[in-house]
């Protein structure tokens, strides 16, 4: 499964021609990144034996993926195996259109299963494109001792924060909380609970 940080961060712009008369995609982006090949995990190790070819277990991948918003089609091509995926924007959860709750946006990441509700958001201060620049905060699902779906929720990205959830530090991060909504709302009043005077009773 795709970490939600890959589903929606490393995509560039597909650039058109300088004289094009319509400069618009739909949403058309490209990807750099390094894959495995299928079984590099055994005793057998892929190799090539050219002394100029970097042909082995990893290797550079090339990937561009296209969506249709009409009707919500995400195709993704490879330009290592010439592969191409067709699949939907509720299996990928790139590509649907966030969701306002508690004030904040939430950005979808890829469900568990097959029309199952993701277990990852990405959290936006507005509607506007999820980027490095306008990422907010993130919520991720887990399962306690017991078995019971639980949300945590972090805000405010930092390299050097204290907290790590997914691949991400963060300056705050919640305990476990009961419910979607719930870590949305956390997430919209994390900096101000953050500066509230701490009050002694004596």
């Amino acid at each position: 499964m795709d970490l939600i940080a890959e589903t929606y961060f490393g995509w560039k712009p597909l650039a058109h021609a300088p004289a094009c008369p319509n400069p618009i995609w739909d949403d058309a982006q490209v990807l750099h990144s390094e894959g495995v090949r299928p079984g590099s995990y055994g005793a057998i190790r892929h190799a090539c034996e050219h002394g100029d070819c970097m042909h082995a277990d990893v290797f550079e991948r090339l990937q561009l993926r296209l969506l249709c918003s009409d009707c919500g089609t995400v195709i993704t091509l490879s330009g290592e195996n010439l592969v191409q995926v067709i699949s939907h924007t509720s299996a990928t959860g790139w590509g649907q259109p966030p969701t306002e709750t508690a004030g904040v946006w939430l950005w979808p990441g890829r469900p568990v299963v097959e029309g199952g509700q993701p277990h990852e958001y990405l959290v936006t201060r507005q509607a506007q494109t999820v980027t490095p620049d306008t990422l907010y905060g993130i919520i991720t699902a887990y399962r306690d001792t017991e078995g019971r779906r639980l949300w945590i929720a972090a805000a405010v990205p930092d390299p050097d924060g204290a907290h790590q959830v997914s691949t991400l530090r963060w300056r705050h991060a919640s305990n476990g909380l009961t419910n979607l909504d719930q870590a949305a709302a956390w997430i919209a009043d994390a900096e101000l609970r953050a500066r509230r005077p701490l009050v002694v009773a004596v």
